[in-house]
């Protein structure tokens, strides 16, 4: 399976490693255990269909996977409140509908 890091995740990836060199080693190594096996990942709750958040201390990995890929769309410092999951549900799902016209 591939893994595919959008630039939302990016941008937030080079946030972590600037401003919090401490929590990158726990973001990298729950990046790896999503990508070897996140159906035994613990910490997964399925917010949205395909839509998936990751918790590692005050962070937050959402993901959608599919029998290709794991792609990363947010990794956030964010409260678990429903305004934020429907923010970030809506973004993915307009880029997943982007995406998928592009290839049509």
């Amino acid at each position: 399976m591939n893994i595919k890091i959008e630039e939302k995740a990016k941008q937030s990836l080079d946030i972590i490693k600037s401003k919090y060199k401490s929590d990158l080693k726990n973001i990298i190594e729950s990046l790896k255990l999503l990508w070897q096996n996140w159906l035994k990942t613990s910490g997964i709750k399925n917010i949205w269909d395909n839509i998936y958040r990751k918790r590692v201390w005050r962070w937050r990995i959402l993901f959608t996977i599919n029998k290709k890929e794991l792609i990363i769309w947010f990794i956030k410092i964010e409260k678990d409140t429903k305004k934020d999951y429907k923010l970030w549900k809506n973004y993915i799902i307009k880029k997943i509908r982007e995406t998928n016209s592009l290839k049509k």
